[in-house]
Order: structure tokens, then C-alpha cells, then sequence
């Protein structure tokens, strides 16, 4: 099951794998991720797809924000 909401500044998903809150700004976006693999906190650029992209999928979404983590520290 799928719960989620994109029409305003604050985002939300909620599912059986966890939790995603988004909030936007003029500047930049942050992405909240709570889920069984583990908590994300991250800074996005505006107008960033990520969520819409992989499906509202929560494991897919943290595992594609942890490499994109990962690839950047090395």
C-alpha cells in the first residue's frame, strides 16, 4: 500500500517499506527517508524527480540515494 502527495511544499509517502518526507524551496529541496534499511537526510536541487522517477518505490529510492552518497564520498 501507497500513500503519498506531491501537490504541495511539503511531500509526503508513506508505504509498507517506510517513510519519505520532501519539503521545497526556492534554493533546494530536502528528502527524509525512513525505512528497514536505514534513515536519509539529504539536500536536493530544486525540481528534483528522484521520488516520481523510481516509482514511489521507498527501497529503491534509498538505495539510489546511497549510491549517489557513496559515488560522491570517493
Amino acid at each position: 500500500m501507497k500513500i503519498y502527495s506531491e501537490r504541495f511544499a511539503i511531500k509526503y509517502l508513506f508505504s509498507n517499506s517506510g517513510v519519505c518526507f520532501g519539503v521545497d524551496t526556492k534554493k533546494c529541496s530536502y528528502l527524509f527517508i525512513a525505512s528497514r534499511k536505514g534513515v536519509l537526510f539529504q539536500r536536493r536541487p530544486v525540481g528534483d524527480k528522484v521520488v516520481e522517477n523510481l516509482n514511489y518505490e521507498i527501497p529503491a529510492i534509498y538505495d539510489a540515494l546511497l549510491g549517489e552518497k557513496e559515488g560522491s564520498a570517493g
